[in-house]
């Protein structure tokens, strides 16, 4: 194969069907949608066009993109990016691509990079020994540090997060280039490599995000600029990374410390007549804050489903406010001779009086401020598509329909990122797992309807609904929540029903992957998880046979999703029922994620039952790779005893 790439005697589609020839010679099973999905992409690198592909679970879609890659890269010799959404697929995406050039024989350089808050800072971590020197997890920390690096995942011991906040990345530029402890900086010399090298880089989508949109803005970038190709995994993400870093936001303390900065750098004899005036200007800012955290917490009552986007209501008062400090920054910038410029024009366009930005509070450890422009779909569709390269987006979840042709039945997705006109959108690529005999979709009809005044009811029917199907699989159960608060109510419930199965629920920040091993252990527990859980684990095996959904998982109403409604005719089935779709589609995936596999999906939502709504049943029914429906609870008990007959007579 090798000698094939070095003579460039055969074209890439040629040299691509010859290693998937060879692979299956040699036991790797042959999946058709995998081998149409590479020479698809073999089709895009020759025309420098992009492409969009959906691959269901069991394609082999990583293979697919990897093997013409990789190929691509020994005639070019450009740096290739692959992008994905989570740490532990850039680290299967690690394996694979070992595997491809294992097979092929040749030598690349692979970089995974990850966010720079996984990696320890050394000029921090120095600091805070000096700061704490009777505290002896930074004395650990500096000792693995030197011994198995900077990396989190590496370094061998188990730091909480608050800690390591205390001592990663927090943020890069030219302070790192002039730091004294730069050649001990891993991060420092990733970024080097990624700067300079060619090779495989393997990152995260905020990375790409940052790196596209800095090149936009006339800087350097993160990667070599002069890279050949970019994939893009999990890329029904993509509209949200970008707009995330379109996104400025200012909390309270990063206003009051830019002041304080501005006086601290002004001349002593116009420091005094200023001060005063400053510290003014902090009290107003510390009064609006005030008011904002009033309004979230009016807000969070009043929502059903988890957000972290609220509404900046703007009375005459707020908008008084709002006035007053941006008058002020201009009045202290002028006076102080201090630059202020980008706090200033942030003000302004958070007034926002030419209606062009959307401006919405945040709301996690501390209140922010946001601001993004409305229209972002021209810019991310220039910084991912850019003339003479080759970008390739695919996920199992970019379709939002299951009639029309390849390009609308991914629509919604595409409309959202602009994806080019010249661009080849493929035909989705089926599953080749066996759905039909060995998976069922249940349809409870028995709830009502889950709005916010049958909230509560609809949270204790629910008990008994989830206890009949938590006996018919004994456990082996991931319920997926839309809010955090149902979460926690049904978690206290079940956990008060002393049920035969461990019943777990998902954990904050590091704690999330001991919950999860807990779970793979106890083959007969039962987790229950919100947020990331949607698309973010991947348990194969008897441990997880039933995916039970407890709310439909439409768009919670926010800033964000009302401009999308705003241009659109029909809010409900050009926004709200595209989000739903995607999002449900990646939660009933984590059932099914290898061939031996078998299980339940199961939704509570009555608006899934032919009882409530048939045409949300038949665009579900439709949208899911579970055919196999029932709205009868014996009928579903009887197929999992089917399951289990054929299981145990084998």
């Amino acid at each position: 194969m090798y000698e094939i790439i070095q003579r460039g005697t055969y074209p890439l589609e040629a040299e691509t069907k010859a290693f998937f020839e060879k692979a299956a010679a040699e036991g790797l099973e042959l999946r058709q949608g995998q081998v149409e999905m590479a020479l698809e992409i073999c089709e895009a690198i020759k025309d420098h066009k992009p492409l969009a592909v959906e691959a269901e679970v069991g394609i082999g879609k990583s293979y697919a993109y990897l093997v013409p890659a990789v190929l691509e890269y020994m005639r070019s010799h450009k740096q290739t990016v692959i992008a994905t959404s989570t740490i532990a697929l850039q680290e299967q995406l690690l394996k694979d691509a070992k595997n491809v050039i294992s097979k092929l024989g040749v030598s690349i350089g692979i970089t995974v990079a990850k966010g720079m808050r996984n990696y320890l800072c050394p000029g921090r971590v120095e600091a805070m020994l000096k700061k704490q020197k009777e505290n002896d997890i930074f004395k650990d920390i500096s000792t693995m540090m030197k011994v198995k690096g900077s990396d989190r995942a590496s370094i061998g011991i188990n730091v909480p997060d608050n800690v390591w906040e205390l001592v990663n990345v927090q943020n890069y530029g030219e302070k790192c280039r002039n730091c004294m402890m730069k050649a001990h900086c891993e991060y420092y010399r990733l970024r080097e490599t990624l700067r300079r090298g060619n090779g495989i880089v393997i990152c995260n989508q905020n990375m790409l995000a940052a790196h596209l949109q800095n090149l936009f803005g006339g800087g350097k970038g993160i990667f070599n600029p002069d890279g050949a190709m970019m994939i893009i995994d999990e890329a029904h993400n993509l509209e949200s990374k970008f707009r995330e870093s379109f996104t400025e936001s200012y909390s309270r303390d990063q206003f009051i410390g830019i002041i304080r900065s501005c006086i601290s750098r002004t001349l002593p004899r116009k420091k005094r007549d200023i001060e005063q005036y400053a510290n003014d200007t902090a009290e107003i800012i510390e009064q609006l804050y005030k008011q904002l955290v009033r309004q979230v917490s009016e807000q969070k009552k009043a929502n059903e489903s988890d957000t972290s986007a609220y509404y900046l209501q703007k009375d005459s008062f707020i908008k008084g406010l709002l006035l007053d400090i941006f008058k002020r920054l201009c009045r202290l910038e002028e006076r102080t001779g201090q630059t202020l410029a980008n706090t200033v024009e942030f003000m302004r366009n958070v007034m926002n009086h030419a209606e062009s930005n959307i401006v919405w509070l945040e709301m996690d450890s501390r209140l922010k401020i946001c601001v993004c422009r409305k229209e972002i779909r021209r810019q991310i569709s220039k910084m991912l598509f850019p003339f003479g390269k080759t970008t390739v987006l695919t996920s199992a979840t970019i379709s939002d329909k299951t009639e029309g042709s390849p390009t609308e039945k991914c629509s919604y997705f595409l409309h959202n990122i602009a994806f080019p006109v010249v661009g080849h959108v493929s035909e989705p690529k089926r599953s080749p797992f066996n759905y039909d005999e060995n998976t069922m979709l249940y349809c409870s009809d028995k709830l009502p309807y889950p709005n916010q005044d049958n909230r509560q009811l609809y949270r204790e029917q629910s008990i008994a609904e989830i206890v009949k199907l938590l006996n018919i699989t004994h456990g082996k159960t991931l319920i997926l929540f839309t809010a955090k608060e149902d979460m926690e109510y049904v978690y206290k419930k079940l956990s008060n029903k002393h049920l035969p199965y461990k019943i777990l629920m998902q954990g904050k920040g590091s704690s999330q992957a001991h919950q999860l091993d807990k779970f793979k252990s106890d083959v007969d527990s039962v987790i229950l998880g919100t947020g990331t859980y949607w698309e973010g684990i991947n348990v194969e095996g008897e441990a997880l046979s039933q995916v039970i959904i407890f709310k439909l998982p439409f768009p919670v109403p926010d800033p964000i999703i009302d401009y999308k409604m705003s241009l659109v005719n029909d809010r409900v089935n050009e926004v709200a029922v595209p989000e739903m779709i995607i999002k449900l589609k990646q939660g009933t995936g984590r059932l099914i994620r290898c061939s031996t596999d078998k299980g339940i999906v199961s939704i509570l939502d009555p608006r899934a039952s032919s009882r409530e709504n048939k045409a949300y049943r038949d665009t579900i029914l439709g949208a899911l790779c579970e055919k196999n429906s029932t709205e009868d609870i014996n009928e579903l008990t009887a197929f999992w005893s089917r399951l289990n007959a054929v299981k145990e007579a084998v």
